[in-house]
């Protein structure tokens, strides 16, 4: 009754998307945009704005299944599929459920079309097939982005796991030069007591 009365009583419009928020029906959600911008409820940038949210909304709540997962995002327009958050929150879901080449695949999309601190960093977390050529495919990056942090601290996790234990140091402490979070003093103490060095590594 609610929907055949929409072009006659366009604050029903509002009343569902309150209903479907509560419900977090993003997929009702997504249908009722278009007529909420029709009838003049939402402007250009509002609707661009909640478009991206409740596709995101969606693809965080795709966790538990990967088929669904996978039909969340081939659902998500063509232009969100290279935002950076909508990416790393797909991304994410793509690991904990096990396909890291699918995973790999969309940041290498991603990354193509838009550099990323966020999803390089991402990047170095994806087991790939071939380890080898993911560490050399992120060394690759170094020519345009010779000091980004979030980089070289997924080049020292990569080489890390490939044993490659100076290399992985040489990283972790270009990282460490440019940016002392927590994050890569953890990595490289971890590193460098590994290697038998505990007094520097403390330090």
């Amino acid at each position: 009754q609610a929907a055949r009365n929409v072009s006659r009583h366009p604050y029903v419009l509002c009343l569902l998307r309150q209903a479907y928020e509560g419900l977090n029906d993003w997929d009702k959600l997504l249908e009722l945009l278009p007529q909420l911008q029709k009838h003049k409820q939402l402007t250009n940038e509002e609707f661009a704005r909640l478009q991206r949210q409740f596709q995101l909304n969606r693809v965080v709540r795709s966790d538990s299944d990967l088929r669904l997962l996978r039909a969340s995002w081939q659902q998500v327009p063509k232009h969100l599929q290279r935002d950076a958050i909508l990416v790393a929150a797909y991304v994410g879901n793509l690991i904990k459920l096990g396909d890291q080449e699918e995973a790999e695949d969309a940041l290498l999309y991603a990354l193509k079309q838009e550099w990323s601190t966020t999803l390089v960093r991402q990047y170095g977390y994806v087991h790939s097939v071939n380890a080898t050529r993911q560490l050399a495919r992120a060394e690759s990056w170094l020519i345009a982005h010779p000091e980004d942090p979030q980089l070289l601290l997924c080049l020292g996790r990569l080489s890390a796991r490939e044993k490659l234990w100076g290399k992985a140091r040489d990283y972790f402490e270009s990282c460490y030069r440019l940016e002392r979070s927590a994050e890569v003093c953890a990595e490289l103490g971890r590193l460098l007591t590994g290697l038998g060095e505990p007094n520097v590594a403390a330090a």
